[in-house]
């Protein structure tokens, strides 16, 4: 089955719309090119249960203060389950939960990334940097600094809620009313949750599975594990295994059918992104040019070139970890040659 958008009108901001199997969707506002975030509200045992929350910025914090009211939430709001930490799916959970008094829960990995997020310089040890620096060739701090991580990171987020039970892998979610599963993957983020309701025929996939973008996936200082392409690229093998006509739930962009074609879209553009890698490394490339060839045309300023440095470093890890990239080291810098 190939790629089946579905012919549903998003929500404006603000605004419940009708999705599948009881569950709504609401859309709130992202920076950037990705414009926005698609939320859902699904049926609980006895209310509502939130999957995401929104970035902790003025547009979606007034958002919430009419949707709360119009969707009496204090009253029937029982849970929030974040797919992971990123703070377009997190940044607004310690507030709502507060707000609300509900729990917050999410992965065990999840929370823990949550942490070392709002930690100073995501809660890479001096240990962990100079073992990036010297391993890889980048100097995580800098890049760090001139992305101004810790300011965006510090102002979109509106803390750490409380620890309530931890999500894992293949449970059954109580708190949502219908036969709701729990899987974890890793490669975009570390233990990002995916809910499937197979008698449904309905997936809320979070970031995992996008049927328009590719996620970022990208290494960096503290990250569970060295290698996370290879996590992302098994996590979309396993998702190629959904029924062809189970409705997708993303976090941006539509929804739509046909899982299977999408994840391995997805898994063609990261080979072609390894050849790419290989083409450009037959001739040696310290890190930084590497980078600038993969991502030719780009803007890289900013945040962008922290995305880009992590996304070039896991490809990177991934072809070196297979003998496909040999690391060669002199005089302080780290360069990189095809085999």
């Amino acid at each position: 089955m190939s790629l089946e958008f579905l012919p549903w009108e998003p929500p404006a901001t603000g605004e419940v719309g009708a999705a599948v199997a009881g569950v709504r969707w609401l859309r709130m506002p992202v920076p950037g090119s990705l414009a926005h975030i698609n939320l859902w509200l699904a049926p609980g045992n006895r209310g509502l249960v939130l999957i995401d929350t929104g970035m902790h910025e003025p547009q979606t914090t007034a958002a919430w203060e009419v949707l709360g009211e119009r969707e009496a939430l204090a009253g029937r709001l029982e849970a929030i389950l974040v797919t992971h930490h990123h703070p377009d799916h997190f940044g607004m959970a310690a507030r709502l939960a507060a707000r609300f008094g509900v729990p917050v829960r999410m992965s065990l990995p999840a929370r823990a990334a949550a942490v070392r997020a709002q930690a100073p310089l995501g809660g890479a040890t001096p240990e962990g940097l100079s073992d990036y620096h010297q391993r890889w060739g980048v100097d995580f701090a800098e890049l760090f600094g001139r992305a101004g991580a810790r300011r965006v990171l510090g102002s979109v987020v509106s803390g750490i809620p409380a620890p309530a039970a931890a999500i894992a892998e293949g449970e059954r979610i109580a708190e949502l009313g219908g036969p709701w599963q729990a899987s974890l993957h890793f490669g975009h983020a570390d233990g990002h949750v995916c809910l499937h309701c197979a008698e449904g025929g309905v997936m809320i996939s979070g970031d995992q599975l996008l049927p328009s973008i590719s996620s970022n996936v990208s290494l960096y200082p503290g990250l569970v594990s060295q290698d996370p392409l290879a996590d992302y690229l098994a996590s979309l093998e396993r998702l190629t295994q959904l029924p062809a006509e189970t409705v997708v739930l993303p976090a941006h962009g539509q929804p739509f059918r046909g899982a299977a074609a999408r994840a391995r879209q997805l898994q063609r553009g990261h080979r072609q992104r390894l050849d790419l890698l290989r083409e450009i490394t037959r001739e040696p490339r310290d890190t930084s040019a590497v980078v600038g060839a993969l991502f030719a045309g780009r803007n890289l300023d900013g945040w962008n070139s922290l995305l880009a440095f992590g996304e070039t470093l896991a490809h990177i890890a991934y072809l070196h970890a297979r003998g496909g990239l040999e690391r060669l080291a002199e005089g302080g810098t780290v360069r990189w040659r095809s085999i």
